[in-house]
Parts: C-alpha cells; structure tokens; sequence
C-alpha cells in the first residue's frame, strides 16, 4: 500500500497546483506514519482555487460529468479521461461482485429527478456490463402504478434513487433491493430480513464517485486497489485517497461523514454528514 500512495503522491505533487500549494515541497513518505503526517484536503480547499489549479494536465479527457444531484456540492464539473472512466467502471463492477450478481441480469431502477442523472450512470454502468436495464422515472405516477410496472418486470434487483415513501413494498415482487442514497432512513428503517429481502446500500459522493457497498446494514466493503480509507482519530470524520485518479486524484480527502474503519477495506458509516 505505501508504494501506491506513495506513486498518487508525487504525481499530484508533479502535476497539479493545488497539491504543491499544500505540501509546499515534495513529501518524502517512507511508512504510513509519514503519510499520515501530511494535511488533509477539504472541499473548501477547491471551493477557493481556479479549476486549472485542480486537475492534471491530461490531454485525454473524454467527458465533462456535472456535478450529481445537489451542484452546490462541488465547485467544478468531473472531467474524466479514459483511464478514470475505465476506474470507475471498474469499481462498479467491484460492487456487483459483492451482490454475486449473476451474469444477464435483471434489475429496474427506480428514480426522481433529483437522482436521475446518478441512476443514469447506474444503468450506463449495467448495461455496459450486459445486464437487462430498465429504469423507472417516477414523476407523478402512483403507488399502484408503479408497483404494477416492477411486478410486470419481475427484476432480479431493485435499485433505489428516491426519497419518495411507498404504502407497501412488501406487495412488489422483489428479493433484492439496492439503496444509493444512505440517508435514505424511508428504507433503512424497514425490516427487509422479515420479508427474505436483500438490501444492499451504496456509498458515493459525487466528486469521488462510487467506493463502497454494505448488505443487510453491515459494514461497507471497498475496493483497496482504488481507495485508502482513514478515520481521523480526532473527530473520526471519513477520509478518502484515491490510488488510481488521472485527472483529479483525492488524498487525505476529509468527507462530511464520521466512520470507523471495521477491516482491511471496510468501514461502518457512523453519522452522515451534510452533502
């Protein structure tokens, strides 16, 4: 692991200004003791710098991502090159394998406005991967309307991109249910294990992207060839680093969320703090 933070290190030190600005010289990281030494980075840290203080130079970039959901997160839109877009799919899949996800498939996901273009990517994602994809906008459609849909399609999966509360999911022909929104306390609190109901929850931020996933409540689990994980021991706010970004690398990133680490690369989400 030292050697891989230690690579994401000196290339944002080489590449983007607002890393030299920060560690004012090149850190010299030998053991986790010296990483740990290094300052975190906060999204006010970017809220107060110029876009081209903030990414590499790379010259392949293949798409502008806006910023998800709530714009007022994060100051610029995710720029992707190919090597970020192939990362991220790449962790996507790392959260289906946690779901032992069966090849072909089929999952419907249900979704507002609010997380429509999240959802999109989702089924972007899916059916990159050669799963039968349909995705529901809700609107103004009704319970009895919405239900009928599900139960016509009879998904395998159903993933959640609303806060919207339903009379009773328990009448939706469902046996696994995917939740994006972990302040989604209309599905938390629900018995899903009294129903034999699967309920995963994923965790994501929108200027990180996808990082972990949890079932039944437990702990989430992520990849750790992409992430470094920490708790700060003062306040055990979250932070993330992450080993593979091209153009925006995140290191030492102090999230709004508390958390305690559970293992090698889990951690159980403790408070939620505002996104």
């Amino acid at each position: 692991m030292i050697n891989e933070l230690k690579l994401i290190i000196d290339y944002a030190y080489d590449n983007i200004p607002i890393y030299r600005k920060l560690y004012r010289q090149k850190p010299k990281i030998e053991s986790i003791v010296d990483f740990q030494k290094l300052p975190y980075i906060r999204l006010s840290d970017f809220f107060n710098s110029k876009i081209e203080d903030v990414i590499s130079d790379v010259v392949d970039v293949v798409s502008i991502l806006p910023p998800i959901e709530n714009k007022s997160i994060f100051p610029f839109p995710r720029l992707e090159s190919a090597h970020d877009r192939d990362m991220r799919y790449e962790i996507f899949y790392f959260l289906l394998e946690q779901m032992n996800v069966a090849e072909n498939s089929c999952f419907v996901v249900l979704t507002d406005s609010q997380h429509s273009y999240f959802c999109g990517e989702i089924v972007s994602n899916l059916l990159f991967y050669k799963h039968q994809t349909s995705m529901i906008v809700i609107r103004d459609h009704s319970d009895s309307e919405i239900k009928d849909w599900i139960n016509r399609l009879q998904p395998d999966y159903l993933i959640i991109g609303t806060k919207r509360s339903f009379a009773d999911i328990s009448e939706w022909k469902v046996y696994s249910i995917i939740d994006i929104d972990p302040l989604n306390s209309i599905f938390q609190n629900r018995n899903f294990a009294l129903q034999n109901i699967e309920y995963h929850t994923i965790y994501a931020i929108s200027e990180v992207g996808w990082i972990g996933i949890s079932k039944n409540g437990d702990s989430f689990v992520y990849p750790d060839d992409y992430f470094y994980i920490e708790s700060d021991p003062s306040d055990h706010i979250l932070s993330i680093t992450t080993l593979t970004s091209d153009i925006l690398p995140f290191i030492r990133y102090k999230t709004a969320d508390k958390c305690i680490i559970t293992g090698k690369n889990s951690f159980q989400i403790t408070y939620i703090g505002e996104h």
